[in-house]
């Protein structure tokens, strides 16, 4: 059947009418079939950061009326046109304090973890559990969960915070309380690392406890040494070709995530192992726990040391590989976002044995115009 054209003149003004009565035609929007990929990887060096919160100690105290709630510098992608962090859904900073400080408690319905960079001394208290914070430590602060900061011992304490801020702001959920006035750190209501007592065996559980009623990981902090054996342990077996060996981090009670918006795992690669390219809908933190290496991002080379941390977003293709000794990265995403709503895809990479090619090198510099 023929379709009648329509003159010019009465086109535009069925446009400019129907954009009035608040109408879009859906044959003028743009179709895309795959995820845009403007966002691209970036990498902060925990040199330059370090030697940044250093200074941010000289310039902003903590607390009082002068003072800032939080000392905290978030890593800004350059490439993200809105907003600021490294990808859409997940943000990344560091923040330090010092002995003596407290950060004051509040709480929000954005969901935190803490990745223990520096120091020894400090703990913050989620929900009036004071949580021992040592090199290596990963902790929770689920959404809405009451929490604080403070540093009893000597020297800077130094972590990575990861926060999925992007995406509760985006769909306008944020809410935010403090917890006194004036600002003060709740005084903890239960023993030192509680949660870790009852619930860190994960296998073994407490069973006249009952089952908390909550949608989060009850257990809420997650120590290094144990992490680090366990990944060791695995090394009497075949590693994955995409992972290294790899454990993620789990709910004891349901063998789910640790919290319904961030993922998060621990990835060993021994000296001079190099996984294969894959790529995913899901957007990464990845932070250098150990040692050094290389990543290849969308054919781009990422070079990185010891506590560097750097930022993969959705759809982008991915390989990592350790230098002359053993590398562990500590890896966070919004993969159960992702597969709550049926959205995750992944893809391997099969061109050169799973390799990409190297087109270029990243050098940190700013986009000319950002």
């Amino acid at each position: 059947m023929a379709v009648a054209t329509a003159p010019e003149a009465r086109v535009k003004a069925f446009y400019e009418r129907v954009h009035e009565q608040c109408f879009h035609p859906l044959w003028l929007a743009e179709n895309t079939d795959a995820p845009r990929g403007d966002i691209r990887p970036w990498m902060w060096s925990w040199k330059i950061l370090r030697e940044n919160m250093l200074e941010a100690c000289e310039i902003m105290p903590l607390g009082g009326d002068q003072g800032a709630d939080r000392r905290v510098l978030t890593m800004a992608n350059p490439t993200m046109e809105r907003g600021f962090g490294p990808t859409r859904t997940l943000t990344a900073a560091c923040q330090l304090v010092l002995p003596g400080e407290e950060a004051p408690s509040h709480r929000h319905t954005m969901a935190a973890l803490r990745f223990i960079i520096e120091g020894h001394g400090g703990y913050t208290i989620v929900d009036g559990e004071p949580l021992s914070m040592e090199p290596g430590d990963f902790i929770l602060t689920p959404s809405w969960t009451w929490h604080g900061h403070t540093h009893e011992g000597s020297g800077k304490m130094l972590w990575l915070d990861v926060l999925d801020v992007p995406l509760v702001r985006s769909m306008d959920w944020q809410f935010y309380e403090e917890y006194s006035e004036p600002r003060r750190l709740q005084k903890p209501e239960k023993p030192r690392d509680d949660s870790l007592k009852r619930y860190g065996t994960g296998s073994v559980l407490p069973t006249w406890m009952g089952r908390p009623n909550v949608p989060y990981s009850p257990l809420f902090s997650y120590k290094w040494d144990d992490t680090k054996a366990a990944l060791y342990r695995l090394t009497d077996y075949e590693p994955s070709p995409y992972e290294g060996y790899a454990l993620t981090f789990m709910n004891p009670f349901t063998g789910g995530p640790v919290m319904p918006t961030i993922g998060s795992s621990m990835h060993l690669l021994t000296a001079g192992q190099r996984t294969k390219a894959r790529r995913a809908t899901t957007n990464h933190i990845y932070h250098v726990a150990q040692g050094s290496g290389y990543s290849i991002l969308d054919g781009q080379k990422f070079e990185w040391q010891e506590h560097d941390t750097f930022s993969v977003p959705t759809w982008c293709w991915q390989e990592h590989a350790a230098g002359s000794q053993d590398v562990i990265l500590f890896e966070c995403s919004d993969a159960p976002v992702l597969q709550s709503l049926a959205l995750y895809r992944e893809e391997a990479y099969g061109e050169n044995g799973g390799h990409q090619q190297v087109t270029g090198t990243f050098d940190g510099r700013r986009p000319v115009g950002r």
